[in-house]
């Protein structure tokens, strides 16, 4: 467990910085770019994600569940997602303009076909960084994305300010594309790998066949649920609603990203030796759930003042979009660990089927609420997510056996800690006067009370998330202190 919790620091303490780098860069881009040009970019994103799931059939997911690594396995893996990654840049190369007309933006052509350049160095990228999560090598992982963060940071905020509009996307994912790979290759210059080989196909596509097939549904979803809006609404609406949900994503990102990172490496693991998968589920959902619902709550009751720093006034239509969707998001108790899961316990078939069942019921559901407006598609989310995270939760459940009474024992003391959050800062809001007026001292004081109050509540009510944070509390401060009284620092006695 001590390499697991290991990884999680590494990879979430990377996340912290990536995501603290996003919030500067999408701050000041959000001024730079109007919300329609946002949203252009986004319908151009959406169609690269589609392609990254259909790659995904030469999956990197198979280097980190399969028990025995050989050299066939990684030069089949290498191959055919190679061969994947060469079949689809062709075809996004010459569907670009069909793209580009069907949402009357000629400007779409331009941003797929240099998007290729970064797609095509996928093939190199995603193999390795199949190898590094196997050996848990987050440390490394992490680094790489702080890399890639910062340049694709300045590329962006470079070509945004001199109005390249939504180009500057394309142009900075191509860099920091580009730059992800180089590291990689540096770091773990595995060149055996990159041999053409085919012993291993077989195997390598039936274990890929469902994880890829439903990442493709995911992701086409996802896409078809972006066009749908992009025509009977407004790329404009796109890009607010995108918005709204990264702002709700947030939390996640900054708190629980590494746990999305490490989870499939470590239930593998877990796996492979044996070990009791329901408890480790059950006191991850636990620990998680205490962090996400504080947060999510305090987004909902903070949302005028953080749209209004990070995006600026000409996004203030995103505030009620992030209360409802950070509101439906409090359905989503196990954030990033459902999946992971059932692909560690080799059930790939069962992961297909839960992405076709999503499928089939958020396409209906956003399509029918795209009639009646922008409101209406948010609202929609409560369907989605709540239908999601039923179906897979009971899914984990057939595979690792606990009873539904033992999950909302898991839950109880996650709740009592979010009441001791929330409602001190509920209180403090209501003193304050309307919350579309806090200004930053104010939403700070907010933050303060909130944590004190959640602090209270894992001490008052003995929550298990606080064996976590002593211990890193009590590290964190050795580390300062061993480097204080490092000799380094101080001047070298002489006779």
């Amino acid at each position: 467990m001590s390499r697991i919790r290991s990884a999680l620091l590494h990879a979430t303490a990377g996340n912290y910085a990536t995501t603290i780098i996003g919030l500067g860069t999408t701050a000041v881009v959000s001024r730079l770019i109007l919300p329609f040009e946002y949203g252009i970019a986004v319908l151009g994103m959406a169609t690269l994600a589609v392609a990254g799931a259909v790659r995904e059939l030469g999956s990197a997911a198979y280097l980190v569940q399969v028990e025995e690594l050989t050299e066939d396995r990684l030069r089949g893996v290498f191959t055919i997602n190679l061969g994947i990654t060469l079949v689809l840049a062709s075809i996004l190369a010459l569907a670009a303009p069909i793209i580009a007309k069907i949402f009357d933006q000629p400007g779409l052509t331009a941003f797929l076909h240099i998007s290729l350049v970064g797609f095509l160095s996928g093939s190199i990228a995603y193999p390795i960084y199949g190898l590094l999560s196997r050996e848990l090598a987050f440390r490394r992982l992490a680094a790489i994305a702080v890399c890639s963060a910062v340049v694709n940071s300045a590329v962006l905020l470079f070509f945004a300010a001199l109005d390249f509009s939504y180009q500057s996307f394309a142009l900075a994912n191509v860099a920091s594309g580009l730059t992800g790979a180089l590291l990689l290759l540096w770091l773990k210059p595995e060149w055996q790998m990159f041999r053409l080989g085919f012993a291993s196909w077989r195997e390598i596509l039936s274990f890929s066949l469902f994880t890829g097939g439903a990442s493709i549904l995911r992701d086409a979803s996802n896409y078809l649920t972006i066009s749908f809006l992009g025509v009977i609404l407004t790329p404009g609406v796109v890009g607010l609603l995108h918005r709204a949900t990264q702002i709700c994503q947030f939390p996640e990102k900054v708190i629980l990203a590494g746990v999305t990172e490490v989870a499939l490496p470590a239930f593998s693991d877990l796996a492979r030796r044996r070990e009791d998968l329901s408890a480790t589920y059950l006191v991850a959902i636990e620990k998680l759930t205490a962090f996400m619902w504080p947060c999510l709550l305090l987004v909902i009751l903070l949302a005028h003042p953080l749209v209004r720093a990070f995006l600026g006034p000409d996004w203030l239509e995103v505030i009620p979009l992030v209360q409802i969707i950070a509101g439906a998001l409090l359905l989503n108790f196990s954030p990033g660990i459902n999946y992971p899961l059932i692909v560690a316990m080799g059930k790939t078939r069962r992961l297909f089927l839960l992405a076709l069942l999503q499928m089939l019921v958020s396409l209906p559901v956003v399509l029918v609420a795209a009639q009646f407006g922008m409101l209406a598609v948010a609202w929609s989310t409560f369907i989605i997510v709540g239908v999601s995270v039923v179906a897979s939760t009971l899914t984990v459940q057939s595979l690792i056996g606990f009873s539904i009474l033992e999950l909302l024992a898991a839950l109880r003391r996650s709740f009592g800690t979010t009441v001791f959050s929330i409602l001190p800062a509920i209180g403090l809001v209501m003193i304050l006067g309307d919350p579309e007026m806090l200004g930053a001292i104010a939403s700070f004081a907010v933050l303060c009370i909130a944590g004190t109050g959640w602090i209270v509540g894992i001490i008052v009510l003995d929550h298990p998330i606080r064996l976590e944070i002593l211990p890193l509390f009590r590290s964190v401060l050795g580390r300062l202190t061993r480097n204080r009284d490092e000799p380094g620092h101080s001047m070298p006695e002489t006779d």
